[in-house]
């Protein structure tokens, strides 16, 4: 099974990540999480240019792409095929939010992901207003990446919360008890536990 955790920075995606992660090898569960952009040669290169705005998006999503290739042939078809869950922090509906808002094709972007990524049995969209994240980005001193601008953010939201297959939106302004509440009751409604 493939899992996505997804939503805009600051909304709680590798936190949430690490507690399902934890439920699931409670319970017995093969687990492995993923987190992108990875840590192969295009991963590097997309995390540098996150700092330094002079890339164009073009150039961005080719980037993007290829660390993606590299985490399919790496890391996700091998861990699906040896039977584990994979969990992911990020996966390309966060391409598809993020390069889409600086002004590519969002359709474009997921055909392209879906010729070279499996689609995931399940989705889930950590909603929280850019406002809330950018505080929350602030507070735990995380220095801001050109990702991290309110109005970015917003146009960022608006795209996650437009696409429609295997999504569950989760309203992450929440105290994180009820947030992870309910996306461990999501996850085991999915694995029919």
């Amino acid at each position: 099974m493939l899992i996505a955790v997804e939503g805009i920075d600051g909304s709680g995606k590798t936190t949430i990540v690490k507690f399902i992660e934890g439920e699931l090898k409670k319970r017995g569960y093969d687990v492995v999480t993923l987190k992108e952009p990875t840590n192969s040669e295009w991963g590097r290169r997309v995390k540098k240019i996150i700092r330094d705005r002079s890339v164009k998006p073009e150039e961005e999503l080719k980037l993007f792409l290829k660390d993606r290739e590299f985490d399919v042939k790496n890391n996700i078809i091998p861990a699906l095929k040896s039977g584990k869950i994979v969990i992911m922090d990020r996966y390309y509906y966060s391409t598809m939010a993020y390069q889409g808002a600086l002004g590519l094709d969002v359709e474009k972007i997921k055909e392209m992901n879906e010729k070279i990524a499996p689609k995931p049995d399940l989705v889930i969209v950590l909603d929280i207003k850019p406002e809330t994240a950018l505080e929350r980005i602030k507070k735990r001193g995380d220095k801001p990446n050109r990702f991290e601008d309110l109005e970015y953010l917003k146009k960022v939201r608006k795209i996650f919360l437009s696409i429609k297959d295997n999504i569950v939106v989760v309203n992450a302004e929440r105290d994180l008890e009820d947030v992870k509440r309910d996306v461990i009751r999501i996850i085991f409604d999915h694995l029919k536990i």
